[in-house]
């Protein structure tokens, strides 16, 4: 990390929610219960040849989820927020990024 030249400060401060609020980890708890519930040695609910498009699914739905999202989530009792401080970051100089 590099100084704010341009008077930025080096770091910002978000409010986190509790990570038992976030619709991305409640969706991902699912989607790992039904992975498991799949495994043929537990019990098949989803059929074999489903998974791939299964996945594909919560893939495409996470991914949505990203963007909706714009808060970090803590470790903190349901229904409360804490500020998080995060560090600035500043872009790596030209030449080491490529599209």
């Amino acid at each position: 990390m590099t100084g704010a030249p341009d008077g930025a400060p080096p770091s910002v401060t978000y409010w986190a929610i509790s990570v038992l609020s976030s619709r991305t980890v409640w969706f991902n708890a699912a989607a790992f219960v039904v992975a498991l519930l799949s495994a043929t040695d537990v019990l098949t609910i989803v059929p074999p040849a489903k998974l791939p498009l299964v996945s594909a699914i919560v893939a495409a739905l996470n991914v949505y989820l990203r963007t909706v999202t714009v808060r970090p989530v803590a470790f903190i009792a349901a229904g409360t927020s804490a500020p998080v401080p995060v560090q600035r970051i500043d872009p790596p100089p030209p030449g080491l990024v490529r599209d």
